[in-house]
């Protein structure tokens, strides 16, 4: 405000007259109380300082692998740093590489790889497994960057080791293809925890009347594998459709597996034999 020509007294002036709103020490929204939680993330970024980022569980949320961020919101500041700042949770931890930091919507944050590092210490198991798979969901799964910035003195380390050596085979085709629901993204590192070859994701097929999309697909082996989530197929009216296409990708030629959510938490190990099995009794002819 002092760089466009207000004194501290106009500046002080409109803090008494509640033009200017105190979000965080320092910073101030113009003209009315309530942000949007996206101008509190970037408040708080400001009331850092410069190089100051949103991580952990505050970037898992701007990035779309948490529902919802914390109250307190999370911050990686420089060493420099000097008070606490109410509302705001500082971080000692190593510092950022360039590589490690990004931005949503001109919000400054940790990258994808390096939140999975430190949700890795924050986060229990199933949650963190869950923001594997919501990464992979939105394409930003990078499992070579993630042990980049892999650090071994650190809580959580075993576990993010496990979910990237799970995800070295998905990870990629995720990437390259399309995820639509939660429960593809659970069955993908199922199915290539064997050695099978890369499916398609939610790709068409050719029956009577047109085309259908299928979750996974193998076109060579005339072979489909459906994710039935509850979200989608728990109905009476998606119980009717599944098995019309059930029918017609039979009378097309394709063979069709459906799991569950149920199956894939559960019988993960089950589930990845049988597709596995099927894949390896129907080879392409000429293939050996």
């Amino acid at each position: 405000m002092r760089a466009i020509g207000f004194s501290d007294r106009a500046i002080d002036h409109a803090i008494e007259t509640w033009r200017l709103h105190r979000i965080f020490r320092g910073v101030y929204a113009f003209g009315r109380q309530s942000v949007s939680e996206r101008g509190r993330l970037r408040a708080a970024a400001l009331a850092c300082g410069l190089g100051a980022v949103i991580s952990h569980r505050s970037a898992g949320a701007l990035l779309g692998l948490l529902d919802k961020g914390p109250a307190v919101i999370d911050v990686i500041a420089p060493p420099s740093r000097g008070r606490a700042i109410d509302g705001i949770r500082f971080h000692r931890v190593r510092p950022l590489r360039q590589d490690e930091r990004g931005s949503v919507d001109g919000i400054p944050c940790t990258s994808p790889s390096r939140t999975l590092v430190d949700l890795a210490g924050t986060v229990g198991d199933w949650t963190l497994r869950s923001c594997f798979e919501r990464a992979a969901q939105r394409r930003i799964l990078d499992i070579p960057a993630i042990e980049a910035s892999l650090d071994p003195g650190r809580r959580g380390m075993k576990s993010l080791r496990s979910l990237a050596d799970g995800w070295r085979r998905a990870a990629p085709v995720a990437k390259k293809g399309r995820l639509k629901s939660p429960l593809e993204a659970k069955v993908l590192p199922l199915i290539l925890s064997r050695d099978v070859p890369p499916p398609l994701l939610n790709a068409p097929v050719q029956i009577a009347k047109g085309r259908i999309e299928v979750d996974f697909l193998w076109p060579d082996h005339r072979f489909v594998v459906e994710a039935d989530s509850r979200a989608f197929h728990s109905t009476p009216l998606a119980f009717e459709r599944d098995r019309w296409r059930d029918r017609e990708l039979l009378n097309a030629g394709y063979t069709t597996y459906r799991v569950t959510h149920q199956e894939a938490e559960s019988e993960a190990a089950a589930v990845a034999q049988t597709i596995a099995v099927f894949l390896a009794r129907s080879r392409p002819s000429g293939s050996t």
